[in-house]
């Protein structure tokens, strides 16, 4: 049985009392270590020999003031006594790993049982130490643990670095691995690439992963949502026009198709052109030249077009409202970017990737997401897919309290269907059966109008884009 060193022997005139921060300057070299015992005089003895050996020591005497100064320091490793007035070490420990699972305790106990010892381990514990024990022993055990710890979470920032740096999509599954594949083998022709999948999906994000590793990366990259905007307005900002053209042109303007000349041009929602406007597209895509509106000179431009859509063009093409010419045009490189639920192996990734944009965007610190909550990502279906996961993450991001993000700080549902009023629901039959856009549309109205028009809000809490819910008014117009 070892024996701790006598009081004498180590504390220096001066010492703080327990429950104060003690500090020297090596402190910063060891980390911050949280020690609990409800026996003062050994507090004060280990906080004073924990401090002379260069660790920045946090004391507390009870558990409730133990959680207390976890969540204002954030230690590096926490000490904790199993018997406590207040509350229960074990119970003190199951807090501390709910709050933050990667941050170790190490256990100290007087007589500690098997029972007690085996509870400690599976709730989270590095290791239990028996008193009396060697302050030289614990000393190096606690380094041990600060050092995993501190190399946990370097480890864990590099990667998502990495992940946010990289020239890749974020994932491991087969679908992103192919698809990554197919963006660096085309990135650098100059074909047209159609891109398709759900709403949310990150159609954006190929797009600018197919500029930034072309050839074209050195030069402009330019995007238009194709929703939501009036035919006129859309023919100026994608062509450009003439001083005097119509009312309210006062000088000439460059349209997207010049600005992005040499580089990227990104079309969203494609779909959403109208017939005269998907002519003139065409016209640039066969034979690289356009006119400005009310222009009679012919302008030439070297422009790769990276076009997207969340609808089938085929469909759309067979009822009349996509010109099958530019179709086939488009339908060079065509790109499926596949929803969140075909891939839940790649959540992981993508929400690390998303949390350092998120972090830096909103200018906090970047948070780790614990084991549980990661899971619960994974476990989710995500009908919003990246959009839906980025949304969450920032409201985790804002609520969560200690240096991580834990499953309570995501407020996703359960994924069960609530019932209207808890009752039974409607039986269906063939004469009340509507159209699926037809009801989409109407309830998206109804968004709208429960937000006081406010579109981007509506869209926010549908977890559509603005432009999504543009299209639908329209259609209800």
């Amino acid at each position: 049985m070892f024996e701790i060193r006598t009081v004498s022997n180590f504390r220096k005139a001066g010492t703080p009392e327990s429950g104060t921060l003690f500090a020297t300057g090596e402190a910063m070299n060891r980390g911050h270590i949280l020690v609990v015992d409800d026996q003062p005089e050994l507090l004060d003895e280990l906080c004073a020999q924990l401090t002379g050996l260069g660790w920045n020591v946090i004391g507390a005497g009870l558990g409730r003031d133990a959680l207390r100064k976890f969540d204002e320091t954030s230690p590096d490793v926490v000490l904790l006594d199993i018997l406590l007035p207040d509350i229960s070490g074990l119970d003190v420990l199951d807090e501390i790993k709910s709050r933050s699972e990667s941050t170790p305790v190490v256990v100290m106990s007087g007589g500690a049982t098997i029972e007690i010892a085996v509870r400690a381990m599976r709730s989270g514990a590095e290791s239990l130490v028996q008193k009396p024990f060697d302050i030289d022993s614990l000393d190096a055990l606690l380094e041990k643990a600060g050092r995993s710890s501190v190399l946990r979470r370097q480890v864990a920032a590099l990667q998502r670095e990495l992940a946010v740096e990289s020239p890749v999509l974020p994932g491991t599954s087969n679908a992103i691995r192919e698809l990554n594949e197919m963006i660096h083998r085309v990135a650098s022709a100059p074909s047209p690439v159609l891109l398709e999948g759900e709403s949310g999906t990150g159609k954006g994000l190929v797009a600018k992963l197919l500029h930034e590793v072309s050839l074209r990366r050195g030069a402009p990259r330019v995007e238009l949502n194709c929703a939501g905007l009036s035919r006129e307005l859309l023919e100026s900002e994608l062509f450009g026009h003439e001083k005097g053209a119509f009312t309210g042109a006062f000088a000439t303007k460059q349209g997207l198709l010049e600005i992005a000349s040499g580089g990227t041009l990104f079309l969203d929602e494609i779909g959403e052109l109208e017939p005269s406007i998907q002519a003139r597209l065409l016209k640039v895509l066969e034979d690289k030249t356009f006119r400005r509106v009310g222009g009679l000179r012919d302008i030439r431009v070297d422009v790769r077009l990276v076009a997207a859509t969340n609808r089938n063009l085929e469909v759309e093409v067979s009822e009349g409202r996509f010109r099958q010419d530019l179709f086939f045009r488009l339908n060079v490189i065509r790109l499926r970017m596949p929803p969140l639920r075909e891939r839940a192996e790649d959540i992981p990734l993508v929400a690390d990737h998303l949390l350092v944009q998120l972090s830096r965007d909103l200018g906090t610190r970047t948070l780790r997401i614990s084991a549980r909550a990661m899971a619960k990502l994974s476990s989710h279906s995500w009908p919003g897919n990246a959009r839906e996961l980025r949304n969450v993450l920032e409201r985790a991001l804002l609520v969560a309290r200690g240096d991580e993000i834990l499953a309570d700080d995501l407020m996703i549902g359960s994924g069960t269907t609530r019932r209207s009023g808890g009752g039974r629901q409607e039986k269906l039959d063939e004469a009340s059966i509507r159209p699926l856009d037809e009801i989409t549309t109407d309830y998206v109205s109804r968004a709208v109008d429960a937000t006081g028009g406010n579109v981007r809000k509506a869209a926010r809490l549908l977890l559509v884009s603005p432009s999504t819910v543009y299209a639908h008014l329209r259609k209800k117009a």
